[in-house]
């Protein structure tokens, strides 16, 4: 009878145990596909200095440093990044290739009904381009003169709404998918008067293109002309509301222990990043 027990016993522990190994698997597998990373596709370019570009065959920059920071702390997440042209990289969102685009964008209207954006990580630098003949230093100097932009850009929302809320001082604006050092050399050779552009990369430009005659500066009038501030984002495909938010967690953190105002330094000798209100 003492026999019969001690095997019943010795059968039930067994069971247990094997009770025990198999929801001790369960819970692993069940931990292992919690713990699945997402590859996020970062459609950028390689030539948008100082934000994303090549460098010696490795990509580096402003924004793309922000993002490689960012994705450190991410671990549900792993960025993958692809080079497009300038004109492909909403295309690379709208197409379902990317989930992130990165390349000096501003908001607008139109995107903004169309896509996610991030919180701002810099607040744009925009300086007025002329000749050294005419040398534009005021946004109220730009009434009667002429510029060029490409369409959709929130440069073409900001010229609009001057014009709208100044119908006597318009400014004579052209549409057109000219890269950014054509419209450059377009004021050297007097096609147009001005170009309103992001200083830096305008600035690169010039040199690289040895474009002459060129002098640019920041408005002096900047802080009476709300409508010409601008500031820089990463715009998400509007399907990613949740990368949106775990992205925006990071930037802050960014903001917060100075990681955005020493790549701002580092990439553009100055701290133009967002006030802290932005980060809400």
């Amino acid at each position: 009878m003492k026999k019969i027990k001690l095997l019943t016993l010795a059968t039930v522990g067994i069971a247990s145990i094997g009770l025990l190994a198999a929801c001790s698997s369960k819970d692993n597998s069940s931990s292992k596909s919690t713990d699945k990373v997402t590859t996020v596709t970062v459609a950028t370019s390689a030539a948008s200095v100082p934000y994303e570009y090549s460098e010696n065959g490795k990509m580096t920059g402003f924004e793309y440093d922000i993002l490689k920071a960012a994705d450190k702390d991410m671990k549900d997440y792993k960025f993958d990044f692809k080079v497009y042209e300038d004109s492909a990289i909403l295309a690379a969102l709208d197409g379902g290739r990317a989930q992130i685009a990165a390349n000096n964008f501003g908001k607008t209207k139109a995107r903004s009904e169309k896509y996610l954006f991030s919180y701002p990580v810099r607040q744009g630098i925009d300086a007025i381009f002329s000749t050294s003949k005419e040398n534009i230093t005021k946004i109220s100097q730009l009434a009667g003169k002429t510029t060029e932009i490409p369409a959709g850009t929130n440069y073409g929302d900001m010229f609009e709404s001057w014009n709208k809320n100044h119908p006597d001082k318009k400014i004579n604006v052209k549409y057109s998918q000219r890269p950014l050092a054509d419209r450059l050399s377009a004021i050297s050779s007097g096609q147009i008067d001005f170009l309103f552009a992001s200083k830096a990369p305008a600035e690169n430009l010039i040199k690289e293109h040895a474009i002459t005659g060129l002098v640019d500066t920041v408005p002096t009038d900047l802080d009476k002309q709300p409508e010409f501030k601008t500031y820089d984002y990463f715009i998400l495909d509007n399907s990613q509301s949740k990368l949106q938010k775990d992205l925006n967690v990071e930037l802050k953190k960014l903001y917060d222990n100075g990681t955005l105002k020493k790549l701002s330094e580092q990439y553009f000798h100055d701290s133009h990043i967002p006030a802290a209100d932005q980060f809400k």
